[in-house]
């Protein structure tokens, strides 16, 4: 997929609700290059931002967004093992949660399990601290690798 600043893109499509009006300028990143690139592009402009997920906690409104709507689609899910009991996974903030908590069950490894059926992306669950059934993401999260806007 090669960088695109789109215009004009109807976000009800990005949303759970399929309701709102569209973004004046949109861009869907898969690498983080394009989150530079985007975040540069509205810095140039002087654009208003917003960063969307999953779209499963937003409501657009039906005038849209006078700005730089930038959806993340950063993907893969990466396993290291550091002893017979411990393994670490790591996953981009672009996954799709209920499938991240899947891959975790059907690779028999557990903090996740009770955290299925959860909409949304994985970036978006450290923020969020999902949690049900007694646990949460929190229990089991070790490190999140985060781009600070500001530095």
């Amino acid at each position: 997929m090669s960088f695109e600043i789109q215009q004009n893109v109807g976000l009800a499509e990005f949303t759970t609700f399929k309701i709102g009006g569209k973004a004046c300028f949109f861009v869907l990143a898969s690498d983080e290059s394009e989150v530079l690139r985007a975040l540069e592009f509205a810095e140039e402009k002087a654009l208003k931002m917003f960063i969307l997920g999953g779209g499963s906690n937003v409501l657009i409104a039906d005038e849209g967004f006078d700005g730089l709507v930038l959806k993340i689609a950063l993907k893969g899910i990466t396993l290291s093992t550091q002893d017979s009991e411990t393994v670490f996974v790591t996953a981009r903030a672009g996954e799709d949660w209920d499938e991240f908590v899947a891959f975790c069950t059907e690779k028999n490894l557990q903090g996740f399990e009770c955290l299925s059926g959860i909409p949304g992306l994985v970036g978006g669950t450290p923020v969020q601290n999902v949690g049900a059934y007694g646990q949460e993401v929190s229990d089991t999260i070790i490190s999140v690798r985060c781009f600070d806007r500001n530095t």
